[in-house]
This record gives structure tokens, C-alpha cells and sequence, in this order.
């Protein structure tokens, strides 16, 4: 897990060795344990890198790195599980390796196989290779786009970077908010992450599943690689069988995401999808292991979010997952007055229009002091098996249009379980509330004008291959692949690398989601329960407690962080400046009345929709501060 920049300048003049270093230095938390840089002079090309060490921590691991005599050099972010199965492939071959990275194997594999080597890959990543030969630069983002990669390019020059802030480094890169897209953000965050654009103008987005391909003299050329809609298969007709098999890719995704060559910790919610992975482990580390494997032994720190007196907190089934695996539980706490004093530094890191989750925060900070670098999480879950209440419905309106009368009785006792959400839990109580004061209409109100191009992204969904699927199938794909999941990975890569920690998500393993999206709904949604399939895979694995806990709680936005005193006058103060209310893009004035109604009638989802706003401007501000320092 890494930074990683690159620059090619198109206009015949050289890379500056000055602008390079701190292209990469912006982004030196992702990767605390060095830097490197590496400039091709006759084609005016250079790749920078921040180092977090993980696999092969020793100097042979450094980046960027080459291969085959220097014809080939790559800067790479992410980890390839499967790294050591490959490697042997590669060996067999012929191929020789000097090192015990999985950046080598990368590079050979790219050698080998081509850009076909991506279907090889089981991992996350983004990477660039420049081929010096044939003077062409080659960048693939992994198939779910879990590690990021944003690019420029004007004809004249061509970067890439891992965040969106690195680009402040660039004199050609004016922190300009793209206004269409910033309308988008105030409308649902939800809709960016699936989209090429970006917040500012000028970058792009290289979506997952995408690879791209720049040759001198031409425009980058971007292809999709992947499409999960290709990759469905095959799986046992009877439930018991494909129960089985889940486990089995299961236990797999964990067992080789286990492997590093440093200390491993969890992030543990009490939630069906962490304490799984926790005791995925734990049954793994109780299975003797060749020591060529790689399988870390020091993974037992397991980080429990805790909310004291609230009716989020989920301690008491942190515990049961403690008392059954015999982790050693670190506890973290969050309070609504820990907002302000992280804000900027939070909201710099994660550069999104997005609520800011504190407590993701406070984990990954924990986990960092704690000398933990890697971490186990749960992500993907809940999109790929149907977790939040919203799947129910989807699911319903398949039992209904099926006639089946039996499973939409056994739905709506689903949702009975859910509900109603416990008092106090703003989060989910008023998330239709929230989210429908949210809508364009609303949005637009307050919007200078609307962009003509003010529009949802265009889905790269072919409809000819999901027409023919259910309601919760469509639903968990586009949730999955451009909306919910991408937006949630987005979060917890910038708050987890702020920290230099990286985040591993067995459940996004692609042999896992592959069959997930094959499997019938019902096994999916089934039995009264939501993630069927997982809680009778993990019979006997997870605490019974657990395996059949009903609720969900998730990770909670603290309403204080916005209705606070301190908040109220934060707000107040960014409003009523003089930059907010000369923005080309929204109607300072009608919004300075609308607060000043929210704070006199306490009108919390109100104040939420102003709290947005003033991130959308305490963004621009700290981009267009930090830009300062380099002019």
C-alpha cells in the first residue's frame, strides 16, 4: 500500500526533479517508510512513490522498480494476494526473481501475459508501467476500484496521482470546483465515486475495472477490463452445496489476505460482517501453516469503536466476539466535540463533500499508534449480501411479483426486526428524511443555476445482461459497482491512509463477489434473515449470537457534529464570508436565511443541509490554501 505519481510532459520539456518531490510528497502519509522517484530524461517522463512497507520490507522492495534489463518501470499502489501462487507460475516459466515483493510480480507478470495479467491478479491496486521501449504507459485500477487513481491531461502534460490533493504540487492545476459536479455532491455523494469526473476541474476519475493506455503523440485511451457481469458462474444447484462453497472462498479470501510481513490488526464492529472476518481468521490461525505462506502471526488486535451510553453502541457484541477468539480488544471512543477539532485535517484527507465519520477516524489513528499497518474490514459486505433495510424491499417486490406469498411474510418479519431503530440512533431514524431533504429539487434550490450537464453518471451497466435478473439483484449491482460501495471505499481508503494503515476487505475478494452475483436471491435474502448465505456458512464459526443477530446499526453519523453550539457558529461564521456569498455556484444569501431559520427553530435535517454546504466551501478553501504554497 502506497502513493503513487506520475508525469509526462507532452510538450517536449523536462521533468522537474523539484515539482516531482513534492508532486509526491502531498501525499507522504499513505506511504510514511520512504519515497522514490525514477525520471526517463529523453522522453521527459517521471513516476514517483511513497512507501508503506508490507510485503518484502527491505530495500529490494523500494519503488519505482524495474524489470527486464529497465525496459519496464512501475510505481504501484495496492497488494496482490495471490502473489505467491503466481510467482511460482512465473517461475515455472523461467522467470527468476530477486526479491520477495509482489511489486516484481506484478512486472514479470506484465511481461508474460500482457495487460491480460489483470485478469491474473487477485488484489487491489492502481499502477502505472512505463514501457521504455515502445515508450508507451500502461495504468490499471483493480477490478472494484478499492485504491484510487485520478489523472490530467491538456495535450501539453499528463499526470496521475493517487489523490486528488497531490495535483496542488502541478503550476499547470488551478483548484477550480467543477460546478455540475459539486451539484451532484449536494444532491448524493453517492453519485460521484461511479463517475469520471471529479469535484475539480480538469481531473478524471479512472473508474475500476478500467485500464488506460498513453503513447506519445496521442489522447489516453481508457478500456474496461473487467465487467463482473462477464465473469458470473456456474454454482451447485442446491443450497447446501452453495453454502459450502461460500465458506470455502471465504475462509480462502481471508486466509491470503492474511499474508504480510508485518503486524496485522482488525477493525470490529460487533456487526455480522467484521466479527466474521475476525473469526474467519481465528479458525485459520488455528490450521498449521507452512511458514512460506506468509501468513502473519501477530494479527490478534482487534479495534472496537465504542459510543458510551448511546444506543449505537455495539461493545456487547464486540465482546462476544472477544471472549470467543481471544483477541485483544482495543477500544476507541468519539464524541460530537471531537468533529471540530479534526475537521480540517479530516476533511483535507478524505477532499470529498461527504459527512465525516469520526469514528473510522479514531480507529485507523489507534490502529497507527498501536503499530498496527495492516487492517482486516469488512467493506463489501453489506452491497454483495443485502445489509441494509433498503435491500428488503427490492427483495419483496420479487416475492410479490412471483406470487410468493410465504417469503413476503417472511420479508416483512425481516424488516420487523429491524424496526423500529433504537431511540436516539439518528442515523438510521432519519435517513429517509435526511436523504429526501437531500433530493435535486432541493439541491437546486439553492443553486445559483443549474449546469446543463447537471446529470447522474451514465452507469456502464449493460441492461441486456441484468434485464433478465431480480429486483435485489439489480439493486446489489449498481450499489456494488457504482454507487454505495464505491463511495464507502472512497471514505475508508483516505481516513485509513491518512494514518498510513491499509484497509484489506475479504469480502471483495473477486471469486467471492463473482459467485455472490450468481447465486439465486433467496440465498441472498432467505429464511428470514438478510445475508443468508454467510450466517449458515459461519454455523459453528461464529458466535450464535451473532450469526443470528437481526439489527444493524452501522457506523453513526453524531448529530451534535452539526447542531452543536460550536457547529452553529462554525457555520454561521462560513456563510456569512465573504467567499461563500459570492460563489458562482450557490445562493449564499437564500442559504444565510435558511440557517438562520434552522438555528432558531432547531431544525436539525435543515442544519445538516447547510453543514454540507459549508464543507463544500471549507474544501475549496483549504485546496485554494494549500495551492498558496507553491505559487
Amino acid at each position: 500500500m502506497c502513493g503513487i505519481v506520475g508525469i509526462w510532459n507532452l510538450n517536449n520539456q523536462p521533468v522537474s526533479k523539484i515539482i516531482l518531490e513534492r508532486f509526491t510528497d502531498i501525499i507522504a502519509h499513505r506511504g510514511p517508510d520512504g519515497n522514490g522517484f525514477y525520471i526517463d530524461s529523453s522522453a521527459n517522463l517521471g513516476l514517483g512513490h511513497r512507501r508503506l512497507a508490507i510485503l518484502d520490507t527491505s530495500d529490494g522492495g523500494k519503488q519505482p522498480m524495474s524489470f527486464a534489463d529497465e525496459r519496464y518501470w512501475i510505481t504501484y499502489n495496492g497488494e496482490l494476494y495471490n502473489f505467491l501462487e503466481l510467482k511460482m507460475e512465473l517461475e515455472k516459466a523461467g522467470y527468476i526473481f530477486k526479491t520477495e515483493s509482489d511489486t516484481e510480480v506484478i512486472l514479470a507478470g506484465y511481461h508474460y501475459w500482457g495487460e491480460d495479467c489483470q485478469l491474473k491478479f487477485n488484489g487491489m491496486w492502481a499502477f502505472a508501467i512505463w514501457d521504455r521501449d515502445e515508450q508507451k504507459l500502461f495504468i490499471s485500477r483493480d477490478r472494484f476500484g478499492v485504491k484510487p487513481l485520478f489523472y490530467f491531461f491538456d495535450h501539453r502534460h499528463f499526470a496521475f496521482a493517487s489523490e486528488m490533493k497531490a495535483f496542488l504540487a502541478l503550476d499547470w492545476f488551478q483548484p477550480d470546483f467543477d460546478p455540475a459536479m459539486v451539484a451532484l455532491a449536494l444532491s448524493s455523494e453517492r453519485l460521484i465515486e461511479g463517475n469520471e469526473r471529479c469535484l475539480f476541474q480538469g481531473l478524471q476519475n479512472l473508474l475500476g475495472g478500467y485500464c488506460l493506455i498513453l503513447r506519445a503523440g496521442e489522447k489516453p485511451k481508457t478500456r474496461r477490463w473487467w465487467n463482473t457481469l462477464d465473469h458470473l458462474v456456474d454454482v451447485p444447484q442446491s443450497y447446501e452445496e452453495q453454502v459450502d462453497r461460500f465458506r470455502e472462498l471465504f475462509l480462502d479470501a481471508c486466509r491470503i489476505r492474511m499474508r504480510s510481513d508485518v503486524p496485522i490488526g482488525t477493525a470490529l464492529s460487533g456487526g455480522l460482517d467484521s466479527s466474521s472476518i475476525v473469526c474467519g481468521m481465528h479458525n485459520i490461525s488455528n490450521q498449521k501453516r507452512s511458514q512460506q505462506e506468509r501468513i502473519a502471526g501477530n494479527w490478534q488486535k482487534a479495534f472496537i469503536m465504542t459510543y458510551p451510553g448511546a444506543s449505537i453502541d455495539e461493545r456487547e457484541y464486540a465482546d462476544e466476539v472477544v471472549n470467543h477468539t481471544g483477541v485483544y480488544p482495543v477500544y476507541c471512543t468519539a464524541g460530537a466535540n471531537s468533529y471540530l477539532e479534526h475537521y480540517d485535517e479530516i476533511l483535507f484527507h478524505l477532499e470529498a463533500i461527504s459527512d465525516i465519520h469520526l469514528g473510522p477516524w479514531q480507529v485507523y489513528k489507534a490502529q497507527s499508534e498501536n503499530g498496527v499497518v495492516v487492517t482486516m474490514d469488512g467493506h463489501g459486505g453489506d452491497e454483495a449480501m443485502g445489509g441494509y433495510p433498503w435491500y428488503i424491499g427490492s427483495a419483496l417486490s420479487d416475492s410479490v411479483s412471483q406470487f410468493d406469498l410465504v417469503g413476503a411474510l417472511r420479508l416483512i418479519s425481516i424488516l420487523k426486526g429491524l424496526a423500529p431503530f433504537p431511540d436516539g440512533n439518528f442515523y438510521l431514524q432519519s435517513f429517509q428524511k435526511l436523504f429526501a431533504t437531500q433530493s435535486k429539487n432541493s439541491t437546486h434550490a439553492w443553486l445559483n443555476q443549474i449546469p446543463a450537464d447537471f446529470a447522474p453518471p451514465s452507469l456502464d451497466v449493460d441492461q441486456s445482461l441484468i434485464k433478465s435478473k431480480t429486483a435485489l439483484f439489480k439493486k446489489l449491482y449498481i450499489d456494488f459497482h457504482f454507487t454505495q460501495l464505491p463511495t464507502v471505499l472512497r471514505n475508508f481508503d483516505r481516513l485509513s491512509m491518512a494514518h498510513g494503515v491499509e484497509v484489506r476487505a475479504p469480502f471483495m475478494d473477486w471469486r467471492l463477489v463473482s459467485f455472490l452475483f450468481s447465486v439465486p436471491s433467496t440465498s441472498i435474502i432467505g429464511g428470514g434473515f438478510t445475508k443468508r448465505i454467510l450466517r449458515d456458512a459461519l454455523k459453528g464459526i461464529l458466535p450464535e449470537s451473532i450469526r443470528t443477530r437481526t439489527n444493524k446499526l452501522g457506523f453513526p453519523n453524531l448529530k451534535e457534529a452539526w447542531t452543536s453550539l460550536p457547529a452553529q457558529e462554525f457555520m454561521s461564521d462560513l456563510v456569512n464570508s465573504t467567499d461563500f456569498q459570492q460563489s458562482s455556484i450557490w445562493n449564499g444569501k437564500k442559504i444565510k436565511v435558511e440557517l438562520a431559520s434552522a438555528i432558531r427553530e432547531s431544525n436539525d435535517v435543515q442544519l445538516h443541509r447547510v453543514w454540507v454546504y459549508s464543507q463544500a466551501m471549507s474544501l475549496i478553501k483549504l485546496f485554494r490554501e494549500k495551492k498558496k504554497q507553491f505559487s
